[in-house]
């Protein structure tokens, strides 16, 4: 007769889906599959659990199963390499494009040095025209002033000869 059920098997009254698998101990510590009906281990139902959810391959549950311990032990220290190689790759992955990143900045950083120079240059030879044109404005307006005040030495002159002239031309 039965004692009592394996933890996590499902009562013979559920309703479910498939047929539940209802594994039973009984007094003398061995385990019946009444769904198969036979007699079964503890590793035979963890294997055959494992294998219907597990991405493990059949002969990593059977080590498993085998060694227990120390075969869990390899598996994570495995898992544990592989996933530290992954991340150093991504850690030179991700150096590697800080650097091309870092690299572009510098180009793009000379190359605005660049364009400041060349407009800096541009202003100055503005600059430059623009001083030469007033220059030439003032020197223009200088010679004005000289020759404002000539014109203004003839029209006196002018002034003076049409006076002489007039006096010459009085009936005396």
């Amino acid at each position: 007769m039965p004692d009592e059920q394996t933890p996590g098997a499902e009562p013979e009254g559920t309703v479910s889906s498939r047929e539940p698998k209802i594994i039973k101990r009984y007094t003398n510590r061995k385990l019946y599959d009444t769904v198969e009906s036979r007699y079964v281990t503890l590793a035979q139902i963890i294997f055959e659990e494992e294998k219907k959810t597990s991405k493990m391959s059949l002969r990593t549950l059977k080590d498993l199963i085998r060694h227990g311990g120390e075969r869990a032990a390899q598996i994570v220290e495995d898992t544990q390499a592989e996933l530290r190689g992954r991340v150093e790759a991504v850690k030179q992955a991700a150096e590697q494009r800080v650097q091309t990143l870092l690299k572009t900045g510098q180009q793009t950083s000379d190359r605005a040095k660049e364009m400041v120079a060349a407009s800096q240059e541009a202003v100055a030879q503005f600059q430059r025209r623009v001083d030469d044109r007033v220059r030439m404005a003032l020197e223009g307006m200088a010679n004005l002033s000289d020759l404002r005040r000539d014109l203004t030495d003839l029209s006196e002159r002018i002034a003076s000869l049409e006076k002489k002239l007039e006096e010459i031309d009085k009936p005396k």
